[in-house]
């Protein structure tokens, strides 16, 4: 009996039955496509019948292609969602990465404290061989809350378990905190450059991100841009989520109409999980931005983010979010570096997808066809071959920002129903 040899091709791009494009035997480094054997569809003969070699080049040029396409005209409504993947691109680390991060800092010669942590909660070895640092964040909470917060053998000696909690709080928090990287290496500033450039009529742009780090407040200086970010304009600056209704526009010697002039280059910033230079006073409540807080206010990885979600500053920032998302008159939202694996940012997308004819979803991630990808993921690749609302495209952050084209608008496709089922 012959065995059947199965092909090995990869998605690069899925937009509706006929907008498809993949790549044969595909390697990727750092997630750039970098070898292939062949591509589908593809046209293997030039206008004068000639071969044409299917190529790495070809495969980038037909995929952007694709994509230029669908963002070929504006959105009148465009939100932007980052997640980590986003960061990683300018040396920000993975949930993996912030563990091997934990085990250097708690590690000496003489004890292994991440170790002794994870012994002393019962961390399952098959978690542990993930680097899952939610997962472990999650248990000694748990352990801590239902159990006893007992001391563990540590670097300089025993710590309550309660103690090295607030330590890995501490040292997610400095290793999210990321340089401003060059201008050339810098793509949350190229693609501001690029979406900045819509009419000063059109909705100011929204920006979600679940990053902790400054790389939007970053590129907003970079480029000039102004920051609307839910914060006041007195110092010290206090949040209110009345800031996100407030605008700036131009009134003296600029009008020729009774009508506002609205100044260009202004988008709104909600950082969903908080942010390294938020702090909260506790004599008063107020949450305020301190570049130097003692602890930052920030929602850390675990089971108990959902909780922190509904408390505020973070459920103001996610009722705007759903709401933008209900829109119904042409909304964007591209996903950039996003894992679809938070509960209650799936749920507002999969209502946005059923409930509102009016929106498209966009995601960039250059690993959406691994077979190791949530179930939410997986799920929305499915519906994606079905509807042109839907677009998935194996881009990095920064290719994508360098070839993001200028936009313009585009016609309502077909309605389909999805459901998001939560891991």
């Amino acid at each position: 009996m012959v065995e059947e040899i199965k092909e090995n091709w990869t998605h690069v791009l899925i937009n509706g039955q006929s907008k498809t494009l993949e790549v044969k035997d595909a390697e990727f480094d750092k997630g750039k496509l970098v070898s292939l054997s062949d591509i589908r569809p593809f046209n293997k003969k030039d206008s004068e019948g000639k071969e044409i070699i299917p190529t790495v080049e070809l495969a980038n040029k037909e995929k952007r292609k694709a994509y230029n396409e669908f963002f070929q005209k504006p959105f009148k409504n465009l939100i932007i969602l980052t997640g980590a993947g986003s960061s990683m691109d300018v040396k920000g680390l993975s949930m993996a990465q912030l563990w091997d991060e934990a085990v250097k800092e708690f590690k000496t010669e003489e004890v292994d404290g991440l170790s002794n942590i994870i012994e002393a909660v019962k961390f399952p070895k098959e978690k542990t061989d993930k680097k899952d640092i939610e997962a472990l964040l999650s248990q000694v909470e748990g352990f801590i809350k239902f159990s006893e917060d007992k001391d563990i053998v540590f670097k300089d000696g025993k710590k309550k378990l309660s103690e090295l909690k607030d330590l890995l709080f501490k040292l997610i928090q400095l290793k999210c905190t990321i340089p401003t990287p060059p201008n050339d290496a810098f793509p949350h500033k190229v693609l501001l450059e690029k979406i900045l450039q819509r009419k000063q009529t059109s909705p100011r742009i929204k920006v979600f991100t679940l990053n902790y780090d400054l790389l939007f407040e970053d590129a907003a200086t970079a480029v000039n841009a102004i920051v609307i970010d839910g914060f006041s304009y007195t110092f010290p600056r206090t949040f209110s989520g009345r800031y996100f209704d407030y605008d700036i526009v131009q009134r003296e010697g600029s009008k020729l109409k009774e009508e506002d002039n609205f100044v260009q280059r202004v988008f709104h910033l909600h950082k969903l999980h908080g942010s390294i230079n938020w702090e909260r006073i506790e004599e008063t409540g107020n949450v305020v931005i301190n570049e130097k807080p003692k602890k930052a206010l920030m929602v850390y990885p675990r089971e108990a983010k959902y909780e922190d979600s509904y408390e505020q500053p973070f459920f103001e920032m996610m009722a705007r979010f759903q709401r933008n998302l209900r829109l119904n008159n042409d909304t964007l939202l591209v996903c950039i570096g996003y894992s679809f694996n938070d509960k209650h940012i799936n749920a507002a997308i999969e209502e946005a997808l059923n409930q509102n004819p009016g929106f498209r979803l966009a995601i960039i991630d250059p690993g959406f066809d691994n077979p190791n990808t949530s179930k939410s993921l997986k799920t929305i690749k499915e519906y994606a071959f079905k509807t042109e609302r839907i677009l998935m495209v194996s881009e990095t952050f920064t290719n994508f920002a360098n070839y993001f084209p200028e936009i313009k608008t585009y016609e309502n496709t077909q309605q389909v129903t999805i459901n998001l089922k939560n891991e």
